[in-house]
């Protein structure tokens, strides 16, 4: 659609539209990254966060977590996932502490690291047939939100990718 169709939908002058979009596309182009993190250093905190969260070490999830970090998990009904969101540092370090002291990760396996949706993170299998993604927004060097994606609809992609089978 022109410029001049968006004005006269909007009933608006044709040149304020313009200007409009031109401060737009400035504004778009001095943005700063959305993900500022560097490639190398979000793929070493996912490893981390990993190994920790499976080892069950409080001490150095603590560290890779923001205070205030999220943790969000989509297992779109099919495939068991966090109902609510978590929050807190304190709220997470205990829940993957339980989950490693119920033997919850003892039939997982790291596939590889990859970006998801533009932010560092992995594949993994987690309770020995359940692909899984975990994305991670990082800031300053702290996890701020964790994105788990379970649902097999939204992985059959990258399942094929990967030549791995998906969940049931």
């Amino acid at each position: 659609m022109a410029l001049d169709e968006v004005a006269g939908t909007l009933h608006r002058d044709a040149a304020a539209v313009r200007q409009l979009a031109v401060r737009a596309r400035r504004h778009v182009q001095e943005a700063r990254p959305r993900y500022p993190v560097a490639p190398e250093e979000g793929e070493r905190i996912a490893q981390a966060f990993y190994a920790a969260s499976h080892l069950g070490d409080v001490d150095t999830l603590r560290g890779l977590l923001a205070q205030d970090v999220v943790l969000r998990a989509d297992g779109g009904g099919r495939v068991h996932a966090f109902r609510n969101p978590i929050v807190g540092v304190e709220r997470m370090v205990r829940l993957f502490a339980s989950l490693h002291a119920k033997g919850e990760f003892q039939s997982a396996a790291f596939i590889r690291p990859l970006r998801i949706d533009g932010l560092p993170g992995y594949v993994s299998v987690e309770r020995g047939t359940v692909l899984q993604t975990t994305a991670f927004e990082i800031e300053d060097g702290r996890i701020t939100a964790i994105y788990i994606t379970r649902n097999p609809d939204k992985l059959v992609r990258i399942a094929q990718t990967l030549g791995i089978g998906g969940s049931p």
